[in-house]
């Protein structure tokens, strides 16, 4: 039996009275029919057969070219198994050899002094396996083992044994070994597998097998198991052990020894029988840093980061309100020669402010559909500048899809007014793009954008011209390298011809080859075959238009770099809720053949990736010598196709996951309305729909309210007539948070935008007779809630919706509309600055356990009374002047503070809303309030009488420099000094003295300590 190594094949010898059988067959099957198979491949052996009379095989001439032919066969690779890459043939050494010159020309040679013979043939099923990852060759089962057991049971089959014989006795020698391997100590998990191998093939003889062998197996396994169980006692042993425990050695008196170095003064001035306390120090409040335009757009790219960290609320709000009023000024200021600042800059704003809007207003779609239209209109400042500079763009798709921005929810005017504007732009981009153009296409032809802007480029393609000039020096260095390397193989060659192997004769008179490293012609031999040359992979695609946009990804320009990172920072991180991460292989600034040539950015995104390996680093990556330049020069191996490196993902795919109806959705709490959640979500669904699902009416939900609810957004169009139709019904329980998030939801989310400008679903809004009626039967709803605090949550869907109806004024001016609906809101105000008058004092009296309750209550009754001031800047100026308005406003805004927890995340979500809502309203009045209060309105003073009886009204009140806060004295009295009190108009922080009224400050309550020691307790309980 020889195995042919080169050749992957076997020969075998089997010698009769008369004639000699050779056999010979594959013995690693192909990588392709191993893969292909499915569980094992079943092979047939032997091959051809073919019997030779013993006199030719006797004589020595014959003997000696068969050893010889076998000899050279076993070293020398003949046909090398290839493969086409690239376009490029090259040789595929994770591949098995064909073994056509043992199978087909040893026999035919053997054929001529021979015949063809009949012998046996066997079935074996092959599990062989072609594994690998990070390696140069696979790993394949030993051929060496298949050939020993093949030969071994064609042997123990023709001699009459059968197959239960060939069975037996691997059953007995891998029980040998397994008896061995317990004596060797081996590892418990070669034990436990090899115990296992044997028990099975055991099993599969069943009463065939010998008693003696039977027994024998039995006796390994058992123990094999013994020894597993003792080695898992001793473990278990091991880890039951406890550490030592020594009391002896804890010294209680050191360890119980407390030392305050630093307190002496403290103690010492705490024992005194008298105290006195020291004098007041000065208020001096920090300023919030108030950012414009400019400031956010600086060349200080750390300003926006800055700002976010101090006070992220405030400069976000800031950030949203400059860019609605002043962005379109900013860009026309853009001169075409500082297009690049500009453009990086935008990008390095939308991105820095969207990722911390998105932390700061998680779980709230108002103010994330706010984040999203402000990325949106800097997207569009962005898109204005790169037209500007390359009017190319015009022809490709703004890839920006309407349909986003359709689901936004927006009520302030402000926003109302700018998304038409930004639908607008985005609608006349998509009527300029060409059929079927996008810039994220991986169709690469004479219409891609790539193409087209090399072809314009004189800079791209002397880039071009640079790196086909470097490759082609490169390859004729390498083609000079390969043509001596052949050159000196071919002398090896020759000198090894005329060299003989060197043997020594032992003690016995036997010649021996010498070791390798000793005999001449083994050197010469391990030389030649040890002589490789590294291939040289051109570095550019063959195709010219892959060319083109390959060099264009090197040297993109740096405007519409940014651009396409912010569009896919807006359709990806933003709006994709999940996308599937792809991991290419190799991305472009990675590749060694361009790495110099690619001028990178630190904004940029978008590159080009490929699956495929380059052949510089496969195992392709070297051929042996001699060789042909067609094996040694080769094309590019990449397969370039578009990829964003920060998401992992291709970017032909990207906006396939893009939807942000989650984002933009309120969100049911548990309770009995959460599995309507989908009727507040979209109006897709019908009337007929939900009359068909009262079998899914919660128990705790009236039939007629589940009916109510799934009609109220079933039809777009139809969903103010719908809202209206439910208030006058009066049929939902509009106490509960789910009916305010309905409500909310359906009047705020935008829906499509018409070529003129206008929200199609409140279409109804333009009518002035729709909104007398609404108004009017929202006054008839707080008539009938206005006798009990538990409506708080009535109040606040009818201010809502009235402020909301007030926003759309601005497009349809109805001089009569406002003043109702100004009047219903005065109404609203009192009724509920009543219920927080009257929850105050019951929060005085209330016990411990209905404090918290209570302390809610009020918080979200002060912030629906303030929401009735959502009413635009000039009617807000001229409803705070009268000094009740601003009494009002002011306490609430107090008592919100005070009542409001360092941390939100226990609160409920509609309390968190409603906090939200209020801190936007605090802004935005910021400046009018200031003006009230400086030009002498009492209503502070009122304001604080409320939340503070004993206060004394002192010094008119005065602004401080750059701040919200404003500052006064109390009137001395015989008994108390004057105390300096001041008020931050924003939050609503009263200070006496330069300390909180009855609460700790809010520094201490965010402490990391107190919070893990009192964790969300109130501190008035401290």
């Amino acid at each position: 039996m020889y195995l042919i190594r080169a050749q992957n094949a076997a020969v075998m010898f089997r010698r009769q009275p008369e004639e000699t059988i050779v056999e010979s067959f594959e013995v690693s099957p192909r990588t392709e029919a191993v893969m292909g198979a499915a569980g094992k491949l079943v092979c047939s052996y032997p091959g051809p057969a073919i019997a030779v009379p013993n006199n030719h095989l006797d004589a020595a001439s014959f003997r000696a070219e068969l050893a010889n032919f076998l000899s050279k066969m076993d070293k020398d690779v003949l046909a090398a198994p290839t493969t086409r890459k690239a376009g490029s043939e090259v040789a595929e050494e994770r591949d098995t050899a064909h073994p056509r010159y043992i199978t087909e020309l040893l026999t035919g040679i053997l054929r001529a002094v021979g015949r063809p013979a009949e012998v046996n043939r066997i079935s074996k099923r092959i599990g062989d396996d072609v594994v690998w990852k990070h390696s140069k060759l696979p790993w394949r089962r030993s051929p060496l083992w298949l050939v020993i057991r093949v030969a071994m049971q064609t042997t123990l089959d023709r001699n009459g044994l059968g197959r239960n014989m060939y069975k037996t006795f691997m059953l007995f020698f891998m029980n040998d070994l397994a008896h061995q391997a317990r004596l060797g100590d081996m590892s418990n998990d070669v034990l436990q597998w090899m115990s296992a191998k044997i028990s099975r093939r055991l099993t599969k003889l069943a009463v065939e097998a010998p008693e003696w062998l039977s027994e024998a197996v039995l006796g390994t396994c058992t123990d094999i198991r013994v020894l597993l169980n003792k080695r898992w006692t001793q473990v278990q042993a091991e880890e039951a052990i406890s550490p030592a425990w020594n009391p002896s050695a804890l010294d209680f008196s050191a360890d119980a020894q407390l030392k305050l170095l630093g307190s002496t003064a403290y103690i010492n001035n705490a024992l005194k029988t008298q105290y006195s306390a020291p004098p007041p120090s000065k208020f001096e409040p920090k300023s919030r840093l108030r950012c414009t335009l400019e400031d956010f757009l600086s060349g200080d790219r750390m300003f926006f980061q800055r700002a976010c960290d101090e006070e992220p609320y405030l400069t976000l709000y800031d950030l949203e309100r400059e860019v609605g009023e002043g962005i379109d000024d900013w860009v026309a200021s853009i001169p075409k020669s500082a297009i690049d600042d500009a453009c990086e800059r935008l990008e390095l704003l939308a991105s820095s402010y969207s990722s911390a809007a998105k932390r700061s207003y998680d779980g709230n779609p108002e103010d994330l559909s706010r984040m999203l239209l402000t990325v949106v209109e800097l997207w569009i400042a962005l898109d204005k500048l790169v037209v500007q500079q390359i009017p190319m763009s015009l022809d490709y798709s703004p890839e920006i899809p309407i349909s986003l921005l359709e689901q936004l929810l927006l009520r302030d005017s402000l926003h109302l007014r700018r998304l038409p504007l930004a639908v607008g732009y985005i609608r006349q981009r998509a009527r300029n793009e060409q059929d079927g153009y996008s810039v994220f296409s991986d169709i690469v032809d004479e219409r891609s954008f790539s193409v087209r802007y090399f072809d314009q480029s004189p800079h791209l393609q002397s880039l071009r011209d640079r790196i086909l000039e470097d490759a082609q020096s490169e390859r004729e260095a390498k083609c000079q390298e390969l043509a001596k390397a052949n050159e000196h193989h071919a002398r090896l060659h020759q000198k090894a011809w005329n060299t003989d192997h060197s043997y020594t004769t032992n003690q016995y008179g036997r010649g021996r080859h010498d070791h390798r490293w000793c005999c001449p012609r083994c050197i010469i031999d391990d030389e030649m075959k040890g002589m490789k040359i590294a291939v040289h992979e051109w570095p550019l695609p063959t195709d010219p238009q892959h060319v083109k946009r390959v060099v264009f990804e090197l040297d993109c320009p740096i405007s519409f770099n940014v651009w396409r990172s912010a569009i896919f920072h807006l359709l990806v991180d933003l709006c994709s809720p999940g996308v599937d991460r792809v991991s290419p292989y190799l991305v472009l600034q990675g590749y060694s053949g361009l790495r110099g040539y690619y001028v990178g950015h630190s904004r940029s995104r978008i590159t080009l990736a490929s699956n495929t390996k380059p052949f510089v680093q496969s195992h392709y990556r070297e051929t042996t010598i001699p060789s042909e330049e067609s094996e040694v020069c080769v094309n590019n191996g990449l397969t370039f196709y578009g990829f964003d490196k920060k998401a992992s993902i291709s970017v032909c795919t990207a906006s396939n996951a893009c939807d942000v109806s989650s984002l933009c959705t309120h969100q049911l709490p548990a309770g009995p309305y959460r599995n309507l959640q989908h009727y507040l979500k979209d109006t897709t669904h019908t009337s007929n729909e939900v009359l068909c699902n009262q079998a899914k009416c919660h128990k705790d939900l009236l039939i007629h309210e589940f009916i109510a609810f799934g009609h109220l957004r079933s039809g777009s169009s139809l969903q103010w007539l719908n809202m209206l139709r439910e208030v006058r019904a009066n049929t939902l329980r509009f106490r509960h948070d789910e009916i305010h998030f309905l409500f909310a939801q359906a009047s705020c989310q935008v829906g499509p935008v018409s070529e003129a400008g206008k929200l199609i679903w409140h279409d109804e809004l333009c009518c002035s007779s729709f909104r007398h009626a609404f108004l009017k039967e929202l006054e008839c709803l707080v008539k009938t809630v206005s006798g009990n605090w538990l409506e708080a949550m009535t109040m606040a869907t009818v201010a809502f919706l009235v402020t909301r109806i007030l926003a759309s004024n601005i497009a349809v001016h109805d001089p009569t509309t406002d003043p109702q609906a100004l009047d219903l809101l005065h109404m609203v105000r009192e009724k509920t600055f009543s219920w927080v008058l009257e929850l105050s004092g019951k929060l005085e009296d209330a016990s411990e356990a209905e404090r918290e309750d209570l302390r809610g209550r009020l918080r979200d009754a002060a912030a629906i009374c303030r929401s009735t001031f959502e009413v635009g800047s000039a009617d807000a100026k001229h409803h705070l002047y009268p000094s009740r308005s601003l009494e009002i406003l002011l306490s609430c805004a107090i008592i919100i503070h005070n009542n409001t927890p360092a941390q939100l995340d226990d609160l409920s979500t509609t309390s968190r809303l409603l906090i939200s809502r209020d801190r936007r309203l605090a802004w935005k009045l910021e400046r009018i309030v200031s003006s009230t209060i400086k030009e002498g309105n009492k209503g502070i003073n009122l304001a604080i009488k409320h939340v503070w009886p004993a206060y004394r009204e002192g010094v008119q009140w005065a602004g401080l420099d750059a701040c919200s806060w404003f500052t006064s004295n109390t009137s001395p009295s015989r008994d108390e000094q004057s105390q300096e009190i001041s008020l931050d108009v924003l939050d609503g922080t009263l200070l006496v003295n330069g300390r909180p009224l009855g609460r700790l400050p809010l520094s201490i309550q965010k402490d990391p300590l107190f919070t893990s020691i009192f964790g969300g307790v109130s501190d008035r309980r401290i």
